[in-house]
């Protein structure tokens, strides 16, 4: 939409035919302060409309999707709701669309967050085969606005399947908590490789480096962050599942730069009685959630690992049992060692009070979900994620969409 935003109601127009309630709702005093906040700087917005009959089906996956990306999202109606820490993406359903408006004073940001909508969108709706197309003020090609550069300090060898790195670099206070434990890596392909990032496009869409600067890219959890001592390490798993960012940890060396995209997903949430449950791509998130309890707190960690060589010192509270269960030789993302011994926890009278975290293969991923919620456990007291699914790499994951790895 051209020209400054004068008040939130500009943010969906609701004439005849239109759902009128999207306008109507966003006069509520605290969507309307953050926008006329937001106007007394000079704004940036744009727009798409999405052609979406199907939209009100993936409406609350979208905004799950959203929640998990550092956007928390607010429902201000059954086909609306905002997004991001002061209200700045706005999204209706009407008309067989999923309009979506965002702003910012930060031309960066501004495609970051187009760049997340569309991508959210196109990788949770793949199926829908959406046409999303933006309009409004152009930022040109920015890097992405979360995007650091960090250097490795140093390396430790955690058993026979486990690696260790630490980097160093600027702002690593902002990986510094445990709501948001993941961020997206970015290797070079080799030493002496020009360095070339991502970006950002008007497009929403990210425009990557060719020829001999490619990048390979992964998802990482941040394992512990020690301002102190200005460096965070990210735990790389050497195991069988061979890759790129597998192959980088191997040879990583003091000096090497990585990308860092984030943090991002959804982490601990406060709870008197916490469950953990995941395999080696998921024992990082379960060991630093532990280490971040309060000593009083209770629960169990339910951990898959190949055997004894894998077992790691964990710090938890007393009252949390850490239960390492052994695949003895099975490939991993075959057996049901997490799903039997979920079955085996004695959880407290009050469900509300407790909170359940996953990180595994797809199908143990998917079986603990149901389990858990078979159980009465509330919907915002679990919080899982599908890290890898059994036979399908990460790029055909993405190529896929989240079809492959969600219930």
């Amino acid at each position: 939409m051209p020209g400054q935003m004068a008040a939130a109601g500009q943010l969906c127009r609701a004439g005849p035919g239109k759902d009128a309630g999207c306008a109507e709702r966003l006069s509520d005093p605290s969507v309307a302060g953050a926008a006329l906040a937001l106007t007394r700087r000079r704004l940036m917005q744009a727009h798409a409309r999405i052609a979406f009959p199907a939209a009100e089906d993936y409406f609350q996956i979208i905004l799950d999707a959203l929640d998990a990306h550092m956007l928390p999202t607010r429902r201000i109606g059954p086909h609306e709701a905002v997004a991001g820490t002061q209200d700045e993406i706005h999204l209706c359903i009407q008309d067989g669309r999923l309009d979506v408006d965002i702003r910012s004073d930060d031309p960066a940001q501004l495609n970051s967050m187009r760049y997340s909508v569309t991508s959210l969108i196109d990788f949770n709706a793949r199926e829908a085969a959406l046409a999303i197309v933006w309009q409004g003020d152009r930022a040109g090609d920015t890097l992405p606005a979360e995007l650091q550069v960090l250097h490795v300090v140093g390396t430790e060898t955690l058993g026979p399947n486990f690696r260790r790195i630490w980097f160093t670099g600027a702002d690593l206070a902002r990986y510094n908590t445990v709501a948001q434990l993941h961020c997206r890596l970015l290797f070079k392909r080799g030493r002496g490789v020009p360095e070339a990032w991502p970006m950002m496009t008007d497009a929403g869409r990210i425009r990557w480096p060719e020829g001999r600067a490619l990048l390979d890219t992964r998802l990482f959890t941040i394992r512990h962050v020690d301002l102190a001592g200005a460096r965070l390490a990210v735990d790389f798993h050497l195991g069988s599942h061979a890759g790129p960012a597998t192959d980088w940890a191997r040879g990583a060396q003091p000096g090497d730069g990585v990308g860092f995209i984030g943090p991002a997903a959804q982490g601990l949430v406060e709870a008197e009685f916490h469950v953990f449950a995941g395999d080696e791509t998921g024992l990082p998130g379960i060991a630093r959630c532990l280490a971040a309890l309060g000593h009083e707190t209770k629960g169990v960690a339910l951990i898959e690992i190949d055997g004894p060589q894998d077992e790691q010192i964990i710090c938890a509270p007393r009252g949390c049992d850490i239960r390492w269960l052994h695949r003895q030789g099975a490939p991993a993302g075959t057996t049901r060692l997490l799903v039997d011994a979920f079955d085996n926890i004695d959880w407290p009278q009050d469900l509300a009070r407790a909170a359940f975290w996953c990180g595994a293969e797809r199908d143990a991923f998917v079986e603990l979900s149901r389990v858990a919620r078979a159980l009465g456990l509330p919907r915002d007291r679990i919080t899982g994620y599908a890290h890898w699914r059994r036979g399908m790499s990460e790029p055909e994951i993405a190529a896929a969409g989240s079809s492959a790895i969600r219930e």
